[in-house]
């Protein structure tokens, strides 16, 4: 089978697609309900190094060209991942939705779905879009007292908006993976705490609220020598993580916890992070005890 990306990422996601076959082995008598699998920026990998990104913005974001590489191995796949576990599963997912805003992506994974997965072509949808837009068109159009859906959000950037978040939160009935984009978050956040006013938007809308300033910077006891006011950052890996699994506990009924995904040099590139939306208290303990597992191990030294 061709592979959709890189390899490096290819034991990296194999906690999702476990979640996956674990997901599918919990529902597998659940015949009420509908099961969709939701990949937003699901052709995400080489392509968006080439599209709709400045230099300029990736060393901003991303930091070298080395770790810019390392992000692009990282984002493989998980489409495909998905398909394969449904494959081996008895109870497979009725329906695959798959967005991509990158047309060379969406054409490449069409391609693979037809070749290598024929046998449920005719159940997966293929969307050239934004990925924010087509999941609350999803969301709106979807009777969710009949459906269940597994969403996997793994951008290349800071695309996913706070509002996404509370949608699919609001279903009651999405199981959410969120690759949340932690080595860019935290690069953006300066030192000094002058932050260029697009950042701090972004950011805004990225968490949902500006608090986030004021968690991740505090005033120093000491003063610059013209006794000005200097504000001390304090955003270390762990800080930030803790915050995002807050953030999102404030959406969600309840988070897992986080595995840090880091870069060949060791520093942190992602958070991968389950959000169960099912207010249901044995819902919550199985999908919990799944991915709780699954991350324990995750986190690179």
């Amino acid at each position: 089978m061709r592979k959709f990306g890189g390899t490096w990422s290819e034991t990296k996601l194999d906690c999702v697609e476990k979640y996956t076959l674990g997901y599918l082995q919990a529902m597998q008598k659940q015949y009420w309900c509908t099961l969709d699998y939701v990949d937003a920026f699901a052709g995400r990998g080489r392509q968006a190094l080439k599209s709709g990104t400045s230099p300029a913005d990736l060393e901003d974001f991303f930091g070298d060209e080395s770790e810019r590489a390392d992000t692009e191995e990282f984002l493989v796949g998980s489409a495909i991942r998905a398909l394969r576990a449904s494959q081996a599963s008895a109870r497979s997912f009725d329906s695959f939705i798959f967005i991509e805003a990158d047309q060379p992506s969406c054409d490449e994974l069409r391609g693979i779905v037809q070749s290598d997965f024929s046998t449920v072509e005719n159940h997966v949808r293929v969307l050239c879009e934004n990925a924010n837009t087509a999941l609350d068109t999803y969301v709106k159009s979807v009777n969710w007292t009949r459906n269940r859906a597994l969403v996997f959000l793994d951008p290349y950037g800071l695309e996913v908006d706070w509002g996404l978040i509370q949608r699919l939160s609001g279903t009651q009935a999405c199981d959410v993976w969120y690759l949340f984009p932690l080595g860019g978050v935290i690069r953006m956040m300066t030192n000094n705490g002058q932050i260029p006013v697009s950042w701090a938007a972004r950011l805004d809308q990225l968490f949902g609220t500006h608090s986030w300033y004021a968690e991740f910077y505090k005033l120093s006891a000491q003063q610059s020598l013209f006794g000005d006011e200097i504000l001390q950052k304090d955003a270390s890996t762990q800080h930030v993580v803790d915050y995002v699994r807050n953030r999102l506990g404030m959406a969600f009924a309840a988070v897992s916890d986080a595995g840090v995904l880091r870069n060949s040099k060791g520093a942190p590139l992602f958070a991968l992070v389950l959000g169960v939306s099912n207010p249901s208290p044995a819902a919550q303990k199985i999908a919990l005890g799944i991915a709780n597992h699954l991350v324990k191990d995750l986190s690179q030294p």
